[in-house]
């Protein structure tokens, strides 16, 4: 009995590795997780039974073919497991059917789809947004979140185009960007660093030289450094607003600034008394505005996807008056490529090829979407004369995909774009009736 325990043993730990190496190499990340629970709570359980044999605590035989057996047991759920999510990994699934008639793609079947019924496709002709209340929203001077998918024309295809009408009506005095990203601090809103040059450096010494005749150049060039600090761009605003201008103040990204900038952010947006106040720990002062000479405005990308993004709390979205979803202005997108140069026909085509990939994205077939900009820069390689299928290979193909562990490519969303390219782009000729044919098939 010992020898058969011994056996089971030493064939389990076999399996139990074999498992673990064919789960992490071949299975979707979501999956691997269950192995990896499994492979380490077992390891774990067999490292304690051998150190506690070991100090003579434990000396009964039992527990040592439990520990066997159960190590056997664990390697054939772990192999059963395995090849029953491989099964399914490979069972087909419908094919993807996009909202309008286009070309479609299929995804990994490990991917939770979104059914087409959830996200309703704007009809033809429907506008992007309604241009009249947007304006009158602008107008008003309510503080607007805009948020959706990258490369959408939030922040200079929607707010810009709006602050600019009202201020080349006179009705604002300036606009002022403030990108955010994770490494702004609060501070930095406040007091920015700034390099300074040998020559700013040497002008500076001088100044301080003859202000304190009796200090020494040589410590005061030590104590200044290559640094200083000048105004933050959001105390600049304050300041600008407290001597009479109305401006408007675009947080670019915000839910990519760090805690503090956004916490800093959300005072300075609260209301208080019909004023908007700034609280400048770096000096002191408190920095008090009407509320009719600052208009906030923000744009934000959320979604899992977004990786190095914060979740906005309700705090600082009820600052917000207005907060709109944004997304691709498919009217906007014909007309720049037009602009380019390209022939009706031509314009169609990559519309299509675009509306196909972000359907795909938003039912988790791809990794990301043909953004606006990826278009345009499509249409000005096409309209120099370069092949469509072979200049999107070069520009944005790899960009949408998803890679594995390793970096590589994944090569059934690789081949579902190129077989939608090469639909669209070089008629039915030696392509599968239905692009999706391969993938739903798990090759």
């Amino acid at each position: 009995m010992d020898k058969w325990f011994a056996v089971v043993g030493v064939f389990g730990y076999i399996g139990l590795l074999i498992g673990y190496i064919l789960a992490v190499t071949y299975l979707s990340p979501e999956k691997r997780r269950l192995f990896h629970g499994l492979f380490a709570s077992m390891s774990i359980f067999i490292l304690g039974g051998v150190l506690l044999q070991s100090v003579g605590i434990i000396t009964d035989v039992h527990f040592v073919e439990s520990v066997l057996s159960s190590m056997g047991i664990t390697a054939v759920l772990m192999l059963g497991l395995y090849l029953y999510l491989r099964q399914r990994r490979k069972s087909p699934e419908k094919p993807f059917q996009p909202i309008v008639s286009r070309p479609s793609l299929s995804g990994r079947p490990d991917r939770t789809p979104v059914q087409p019924t959830e996200i309703p496709e704007p009809e033809e002709g429907q506008p992007f947004l309604d241009s009249s209340s947007l304006e009158n929203i602008f107008r008003k001077g309510f503080s607007v979140l805009l948020y959706g998918p990258t490369g959408s024309g939030k922040t200079y295809g929607v707010i810009f185009e709006h602050l600019g009408k009202l201020e080349k009506r006179g009705e604002r005095d300036g606009i002022v960007l403030i990108p955010c990203s994770d490494g702004m601090e609060d501070y930095d809103l406040l007091s920015k660093p700034m390099p300074v040059g040998p020559r700013d450096k040497v002008r500076i010494l001088l100044e301080l030289e003859k202000e304190f005749p009796d200090l020494d150049q040589s410590a005061l060039s030590r104590i200044m450094g290559d640094w200083t600090r000048v105004e933050g761009p959001l105390r600049e605003v304050f300041r600008r607003a407290q001597k009479g201008e109305r401006l408007g103040v675009v947080f670019d990204e915000l839910n990519r600034a760090s805690r503090s900038a956004r916490n800093l952010i959300l005072k300075a947006m609260d209301p208080v008394m019909g004023h908007y106040e700034l609280h400048d720990f770096t000096s002191g002062e408190v920095l008090r505005v009407p509320l009719e000479r600052i208009q906030f405005c923000a744009t934000c990308n959320l979604g899992a996807s977004y990786s190095q993004t914060h979740d906005l709390d309700e705090s600082l979205l009820d600052r917000f008056q207005s907060v709109l979803f944004v997304d691709y202005n498919t009217g906007l997108e014909e007309r720049i490529l037009e602009g380019e140069g390209l022939p009706p026909s031509r314009v169609s085509q990559l519309m299509s090829v675009a509306g196909a990939l972000r359907d795909a994205y938003r039912m988790g077939h791809l990794n990301a979407p043909l953004s606006t900009r990826h278009l345009k820069n499509w249409g000005r390689a096409v309209a120099g004369g370069g092949d469509p299928q072979a200049t999107a290979r070069m520009l944005w193909v790899d960009r949408l995909i998803a890679h594995d562990r390793h970096g590589y490519p994944d090569e059934e969303q690789v081949m579902g774009v190129l077989e939608i390219l090469s639909s669209t782009f070089s008629g039915t000729s030696g392509v599968p009736e239905d692009p999706a044919s391969r993938l739903s098939q798990g090759e």
